[in-house]
């Protein structure tokens, strides 16, 4: 592919980047969580960051900001603190019940937000896009095996 088209796309991906984020934002409003929450909770349990400081790097954010966001989720009971069994000085974050669930929820809806968004695709423009989603998830590192967060397999949308 000439340069020029890679630009001319990564310039359109960039510009529908945040209208597609405005959307799922309105989805995420109706878990009752901040999208920072989603996504921090997100890490925790896709990612595995169980330490502070690895929520921090996944996050890229500054250690206090990552220990506010943390404090928010134990408030809202969607994950909590678990001393680590190795190092008594050391604590584990761990998704609760309650966080694994408001997961689940959350990517029903942002599922739903985006089949209602990408409807009018058609048969070509859908298989693009689940070649290109592919090796976006593989770039990013979203492609590993998930911590799963439904045990009984009833969501499939994870």
């Amino acid at each position: 592919m000439s340069a020029w088209r890679d630009d001319r796309t990564l310039q359109l991906m960039h510009r529908i980047v945040l209208p597609v984020d405005r959307a799922l934002q309105v989805a995420d409003r109706e878990t009752g969580c901040s999208s920072a929450q989603l996504s921090a909770l997100g890490v925790i349990i896709y990612l595995k960051a169980t330490t502070l400081s690895k929520l921090a790097e996944c996050e890229r954010i500054a250690l206090p900001t990552a220990s506010r966001m943390v404090d928010s989720l134990v408030r809202e009971g969607l994950i909590e603190r678990v001393a680590d069994t190795q190092d008594r000085r050391a604590v584990r974050l761990s998704a609760t019940e309650k966080g694994r669930r408001v997961i689940v929820e959350a990517c029903d809806r942002r599922v739903e937000v985006l089949r209602e968004a990408l409807v009018d695709l058609n048969e070509d423009e859908r298989a693009g896009l689940s070649v290109a989603i592919r090796g976006l998830v593989r770039i990013f590192g979203y492609d590993r095996p998930l911590d799963d967060p439904d045990p009984d397999g009833k969501s499939d949308k994870l």
